[in-house]
């Protein structure tokens, strides 16, 4: 029997990848992201220190148009009123409400009761109004559980700042309570002294008007970098101004070891004219490992002797703003001395280099 014609089988391939082939390929993938990411994040946050140093200068133009109209520029804390705490400034309004109608926020500026205080029902919608320009998009608080934070902060100069913002209250709240000389106000802002144009004579260009400070994340169990450590005293010793690296670090030894008591919300608005809330000195350096600092035991808000330092959350560094408007961005490394002198506005040594 004669058989038909071979039928002829023919296979088609797929196309496709084989495992081995998807694997190679997943780990190609794998190592270009790992190389990219660092580079998308650097880029990341190269635009948040721009944006950062930008508000800066916003707050600059702001200053400077304040002083054109004042004559002054403004000072750390302006006496709130209506409150047994107003004498120490407890409760007073800051640098920065004084500066609201030259940032474009007229019609918030005057919906604050400059009668009362911070804390009054008058007063509690644009204590809890959020401000871009106060915020540096670097710093990492939760945003959920933060109103009207502050990440810009005036600078006190080399000194402990605290003197009752009232010529008629002789002392400052808490234990010891010891308020500085009116002398010892060397800052660009001060409690009671006002400083204008004429008064820096170490030059616009040399002195220290602002520079960035980190919020804090509200943890009252856990003392964390940015917090403030309450009730330790200032050591026998230690000057109103320019103190040493070793007065600095003594104190901040003390500080460390009473870090349980401790306040957990600085700089959570930019209302308040309180240290730790919307000033600063330029006792330690930026970022410094001594924590930030002060006499009192009985608050978190800042009305005593303390220290309270430049921070930021961008690598090695903070940003600051110069009398003249211009920022830069300043390393942890700066000599100690340098800093301190750019704090001071007439202290005889103007810093050109740093």
């Amino acid at each position: 029997m004669m058989s038909g014609p071979q039928m002829t089988r023919i296979h088609y391939r797929v196309p496709g990848f084989t495992l081995i082939e998807l694997l190679v390929v997943v780990a190609i993938v794998s190592v270009l992201i790992a190389l990219l990411l660092p580079a998308v994040q650097q880029c990341r946050e190269a635009a948040r220190r721009v944006q950062c140093r930008n508000r800066l200068k916003q707050i600059g133009l702001a200053l400077h148009q304040y002083a054109e109209a004042h004559r002054l520029f403004p000072r750390i804390c302006y006496q709130g009123r209506g409150t047994s705490s107003a004498p120490t400034g407890f409760s007073g309004f800051s640098a920065h409400s004084m500066l609201l109608p030259f940032l474009d926020q007229a019609t918030l500026f005057q919906q604050i009761d400059f009668t009362t205080h911070t804390f009054h029902a008058n007063n509690s919608g644009p204590r809890r109004t959020p401000l871009s320009v106060f915020q540096c998009p670097s710093d990492t608080y939760d945003r959920t559980k933060k109103w009207a934070v502050n990440n810009y902060v005036v600078s006190g100069g080399p000194s402990l700042i605290m003197i009752a913002p009232d010529p008629n209250q002789l002392t400052v709240g808490g234990t010891p309570g010891t308020p500085i000389g009116v002398n010892d106000q060397i800052g660009m802002f001060n409690m009671r002294r006002s400083i204008g144009f004429r008064d820096l004579t170490d030059g616009v260009s040399n002195t220290l008007a602002l520079s960035e400070a980190i919020v804090g994340d509200g943890n009252v169990t856990t003392f964390s970098y940015g917090d403030l450590v309450r009730g330790t005293p200032i050591p026998e010793g230690f000057p109103n101004t320019f103190a040493s690296a070793a007065q600095l670090n003594e104190y901040g030894d003390k500080c460390r070891a009473n870090s349980s008591s401790h306040y957990g919300d600085p700089h959570s608005e930019w209302i308040n004219g309180m240290p730790a809330q919307t000033a600063f000195n330029t006792l330690n350096t930026p970022n410094s490992i001594n924590p930030d600092c002060h006499e009192m035991a009985g608050s978190g808000w800042f009305d005593s002797r303390g220290v309270w330092t430049a921070r930021s959350r961008h690598s090695g560094g903070v940003h600051i703003l110069l009398a003249d408007g211009a920022a830069r961005f300043v390393s942890n490394g700066i000599n100690l001395e340098t800093w301190q002198r750019l704090g001071a506005v007439a202290d005889g040594h103007p810093i050109t280099d740093f």
